[in-house]
């Protein structure tokens, strides 16, 4: 459900994304290594009819396109929109932050691992649904880990299983440096 209004946000915003320079604009974050969120990123309204959720990260892969010399070229970042994404006053802990950061953290991981995929691939200017087939694959893995994530660690109840994702995911980037 929550991946739903993700998605339908994604277009919405996506024109605004295309002239960008990946600048943080008012509303939206790119991912940054140097910067972390905080509470003061969440500037959405807490949606009191999902009881269960307090606190919600609206977090996107964005990819865009053109084409050069017969090839798709492509630019690919993590983004967290601002006014989207909401806290509850009880969840403004530590602990809940940690977990909205690597809601974050994920989305960047598989924007590193699409943007490796994509360099290791060349598309021609004629592949346009191919290459749109292949980022989807990368988009859905990335919905699949953002559910698992908050399945696995009980949406942070489970601070062992938070502590493992957090580990695996600051390996995942490492390993991937090269493609930030």
């Amino acid at each position: 459900m929550i991946w739903k209004i993700l998605r339908n946000s994604f277009f919405a915003i996506l024109a605004i994304l295309l002239f960008s320079n990946g600048k943080d604009e008012p509303d939206i974050i790119y991912w940054s290594g140097e910067h972390k969120l905080t509470w003061d990123s969440f500037e959405g309204i807490p949606r009191y009819d999902y009881p269960d959720i307090s606190a919600l990260t609206s977090s996107g892969i964005m990819h865009y396109k053109g084409c050069k010399d017969g090839k798709i070229i492509f630019k690919v970042n993590a983004y967290f929109e601002k006014k989207e994404s909401w806290v509850k006053n009880v969840a403004r802990t530590s602990h809940h932050l940690a977990h909205e950061q690597l809601h974050f953290d994920i989305t960047e991981l598989h924007a590193r691992k699409l943007k490796k995929a994509l360099k290791e691939r060349n598309f021609r200017c004629d592949q346009e649904t191919e290459f749109e087939q292949f980022v989807s694959y990368y988009l859905e893995n990335w919905n699949n880990d953002q559910h698992a994530y908050d399945l696995l660690s009980r949406h942070s109840l489970d601070t062992l299983a938070q502590t493992d994702w957090f580990y695996r995911v600051a390996m995942e980037l490492s390993l991937l440096k090269d493609m930030e």
